[in-house]
């Protein structure tokens, strides 16, 4: 959680300074940019216990943000989603003064749309110590330093887009990579059905496939705020969860990379070229003979408590995710 001075959120990365001399307060920036970043929406009580504010304190703040101007013109608004109250920040200057202005999220949305904003960023709230990656082109940048090609990310190509252009990760939904995992969120709105999930998955294999194939623990956690949603999510997490990457498949994985990469060092220190391929041939022809390694490492189960308000109960397979 915040504390007094600089931000202690990492992936912000200092941009919540460049909304200082708007006039916001340290408190007010680095909200705005957590909410810009992540939504574009936002609760009172979301922004409270970001903030550590008191119920009275929080509505303060939130009004504040209210009656803002930047040039005249208002920065927020509120208006009524689920018989509850939300906020949108939805100032064109904000956001250009973040680089966010291909964003989408100072538009008015759909229920589902809107619905899976505002609880992407309450999982994101919860968990503020997580490497997310905030933006497209964070993600991009991320896999392709980790040696991924483009190929395999997931990419929906939009009607009118020249030349097959479109979006990577197009699901827009939160997205940390630490040293030696990824968590990929599964964001439930209540609307839709356990096909979204399938298709979702689906998108993901082949990136989900290299990362573990490398060495990367692959983790999803599915995000709802009704139990029914979770129980579903789990059903079909359990089907895609392996028996995880053995050391033997991590060795390979190495050995792989060495022949591609001509180290001569890494394949002299393993017996010569001949003993890598009959190793790499092994631990492949081992992996196929047992169950397969599943699409992922492991999952987990989140229910949001503000934006349902009711308690959710974790299952045994899921667990809250640590930072």
């Amino acid at each position: 959680m915040p504390k007094t001075g600089d931000s202690v959120i990492a992936h912000l990365k200092g941009r919540e300074k460049l909304l200082r001399p708007l006039g916001f307060t340290r408190q007010q920036a680095e909200w705005i940019t957590l909410a810009c970043l992540h939504s574009g929406l936002f609760t009172r009580d979301q922004a409270g216990a970001f903030l550590r504010l008191t119920r009275r304190t929080a509505q303060r703040f939130v009004q504040a943000l209210l009656q803002a101007r930047i040039s005249g013109r208002p920065v927020a608004d509120a208006q009524t989603v689920d018989a509850r109250r939300i906020y949108r920040i939805f100032g064109k200057a904000i956001y250009r003064e973040l680089g966010l202005d291909n964003v989408r999220y100072r538009r008015e949305a759909s229920i589902e749309v809107m619905r899976r904003r505002l609880l992407s960023l309450d999982f994101v709230v919860d968990h503020p110590d997580l490497s997310w990656l905030a933006s497209e082109q964070e993600k991009v940048a991320c896999f392709e330093q980790l040696g991924i090609g483009r190929e395999l990310f997931p990419k929906r190509i939009y009607t009118g887009r020249a030349n097959g252009r479109g979006h990577y990760f197009h699901f827009k939904m939160p997205l940390a990579v630490e040293q030696d995992r990824a968590v990929f969120t599964y964001i439930d709105p209540g609307i839709g059905t356990r096909t979204e999930l399938d298709s979702w998955g689906t998108a993901h294999r082949r990136l989900w496939e290299k990362l573990r194939q490398s060495g990367c623990r692959v983790e999803v956690v599915a995000v709802a705020w009704e139990q029914h949603l979770l129980d579903r999510a789990e059903r079909v997490l359990t089907s895609w969860r392996g028996r995880g990457i053995t050391e033997a498949e991590q060795e390979a994985a190495m050995l792989r990379q060495a022949i591609a990469d001509t180290d001569f060092e890494i394949i002299e220190r393993h017996g010569g070229f001949d003993a890598v391929v009959n190793r790499v041939l092994q631990v492949e022809e081992q992996s196929a003979s047992t169950n397969g390694p599943g699409m992922i490492d492991g999952f987990h189960l989140w229910g949001s408590l503000r934006c349902r308000r009711m308690g959710v109960p974790l299952s045994e397979g899921g667990g809250d995710i640590e930072g």
